[in-house]
């Protein structure tokens, strides 16, 4: 019986501090947004210095601190595993970071670069302008271009069609001009898989 009352008590107790009846706000004016602002706050005074120190250092030097990579590692697997993974090797439509193959480059201004502003693809769908049997047809000579099997016949009428507009947009030997981001497409690396049904989807 004693722990109905205790109970009881409390109940009203909460209420008549803690919002929790209707529009009453209760005594003490908690909110929930309040406490976690309260909290942001107290976490961001807590990490400023920490912050401060790694700002005021350039990437090479953030690199060679043991702390900093640490902090790069917990900040990476946060926000970036999700698409890349967590072991950075990639997943079909995200690029591998570990490899030695990078679109935009791979020095460390080019890669802040990236994940300050992001990237977007450049390449416009293609089915249209192809039709289906020219779609066929690229996509077999971009298999042979990387030394995948692939119809002769159908990879030569596909380097004829890819002569206006693959060419273009990755060069005259399909190999990646990097200042406008164009893939290698003579190489073993392939962000959406090299199968022809992969192939023709994108």
């Amino acid at each position: 019986m004693n722990l109905f009352w205790i109970t009881l008590v409390f109940a009203v107790l909460y209420l008549v501090l803690y919002p929790g009846m209707g529009t009453w706000r209760g005594m003490l004016g908690w909110t929930q947004v309040g406490q976690y602002d309260k909290e942001r706050s107290e976490a961001a005074a807590k990490v400023k210095p920490l912050y401060d120190k790694f700002a005021a250092m350039g990437i090479e030097q953030v690199a060679a601190d043991p702390q900093g990579r640490a902090m790069g590692e917990r900040i990476f697997l946060n926000n970036c595993a999700q698409c890349h993974g967590s072991d950075a090797g990639g997943s079909r439509g995200f690029p591998n970071l570990r490899d030695g193959d990078w679109l935009y480059g791979g020095d460390a201004k080019t890669i802040a670069e990236t994940i300050t502003g992001g990237r977007m693809g450049v390449m416009p769908p293609q089915a249209a302008a192809l039709g289906e049997e020219g779609v066929k047809n690229v996509v077999a000579y971009v298999r042979m271009l990387s030394g995948l099997n692939a119809d002769p016949l159908r990879a030569q009428q596909g380097k004829e069609k890819s002569a206006s507009s693959a060419r273009r947009a990755t060069g005259p030997r399909a190999r990646a001009i990097r200042r406008w981001a164009r893939p290698n497409l003579t190489d073993s690396v392939w962000l959406y898989g090299s199968s022809e049904p992969r192939s023709r989807r994108r």
